[in-house]
């Protein structure tokens, strides 16, 4: 068990938020978190925050998952502020390229009724015993709040570079000249884990695929609990595009997934860009399922970049061929869901040198050599 190493956690965002919360929960404040911008200021930040509880069963991250499903409804009562959680009813949709306002369907209450466009065919794939969300955002803050409170200490810099001597590494290089020492190293960086891992002469086994995001500003009380997940056949281009619609408590509705994006990873997180097109078409779109969702009072258009593995199942544990190197990235479109669970198992991991049952699906050597 560590008792006075100083823990050094690469990224700001809900992995290494999460880490860094459970590692104060379990009494180790010396830890430390290093962020290139701001907390949650990527992904963790953008992510539409929709949660279910066995739609990871037939894959590798299903006890992760269910895991995190649990403990996200456990934080929103201990972290004592809101986080935007609850249970939501979800629906799956099909809009339609022509009028058919699916009757069948309202009149038994399936579809709320401020989805009034044009469906074709609706179906329930999610009951609030199964189905939540949270507001990424606030969660992440929340968390690193809280192990704030506990003695982890927050720096905002890049990192630029490691300093080791064989498998033991002392430090890591900040952009601004300063160097920071350390007895345990986590890199949580998204999918710019890859360029952590370069700083230890590994390969590069995370990449980033772009999504786009808006959040739509609506009437108070127009909208409930409910999410969409839409079939839609784009008119100009031809293609099928399986977007998302989240309302959130606090009034605003998130609207992502505009299609496949292939623009590369800027190397650093501040210089994300945003298509503007891409994010018009999901204004548009949500038009087309709601007319609450027409008449706005603003929007926000949004872009980040998604983790991505190698063989597409997380990386999570030991690096190999080094003392004291962890890695927690590759969830793709399940990071916030997972988060909670792989922070915790991660931490257990640090401080007991055993690897929890959890994470056997996750080893890193399957990836790094």
């Amino acid at each position: 068990m560590l008792e006075t190493e100083r823990i050094v956690i690469i990224g700001g965002g809900i992995i290494g938020c999460s880490t860094a919360y459970y590692l104060t929960k379990a009494g180790y404040s010396n830890v430390c978190v290093v962020e290139a911008v701001s907390v949650a200021h990527a992904a963790s930040g953008r992510a539409g925050g929709f949660l279910a509880k066995d739609w990871c069963d037939q894959g590798p991250t299903k006890h992760l998952a269910r895991r995190s499903f649990q403990l996200h409804q456990q934080l929103a009562s201990d972290l004592d502020t809101d986080i935007g959680y609850r249970r939501l009813k979800t629906l799956s949709v099909t809009v339609a390229d022509k009028e058919n306002r699916a009757e069948k369907d309202r009149s038994d209450g399936m579809v709320p009724s401020w989805v009034d466009g044009n469906l074709s065919r609706s179906a329930v794939i999610g009951q609030h015993d199964t189905t939540a969300q949270v507001h990424p955002a606030l969660l992440t803050s929340a968390l690193m709040c809280a192990a704030q409170q506990k003695g982890a200490k927050l720096i905002e810099q890049k990192v630029v570079g490691a300093n080791y001597s064989g498998e033991n590494i002392s430090s890591i290089n900040l952009v601004n000249g300063e160097t920071l020492t350390g007895d345990v190293f986590v890199l949580c960086m998204g999918p710019w884990t890859s360029i952590g891992l370069g700083w230890f002469n590994k390969a590069a086994v995370i990449s980033g695929k772009r999504a786009h995001s808006v959040s739509l500003i609506v009437e108070p009380g127009c909208v409930d609990d409910t999410a969409l997940f839409l079939q839609y056949k784009d008119d100009y281009e031809g293609k099928s595009i399986e977007p998302e619609v989240y309302p959130r408590p606090d009034g605003s509705v998130y609207v992502c997934g505009s299609g496949r994006d292939d623009t590369p990873l800027p190397p650093d997180p501040a210089h994300v860009a945003v298509d503007p097109e891409a994010c018009k078409k999901l204004v548009n779109l949500a038009g087309k399922v709601s007319g609450k969702l027409v008449g706005k009072l603003g929007v926000t258009n949004s872009a980040c970049y998604l983790p991505c593995s190698r063989d597409s199942t997380p990386v999570i544990g030991a690096v190999p061929g080094y003392k004291q190197l962890y890695i927690a990235s590759g969830h793709y479109c399940w990071g916030i869901l997972q988060g909670p669970a792989t922070g915790e198992a991660l931490a257990e991991m640090i401080t007991t040198g055993q690897t929890p049952e959890i994470l056997n699906p996750f080893n890193p050597s399957r990836l790094i050599k």
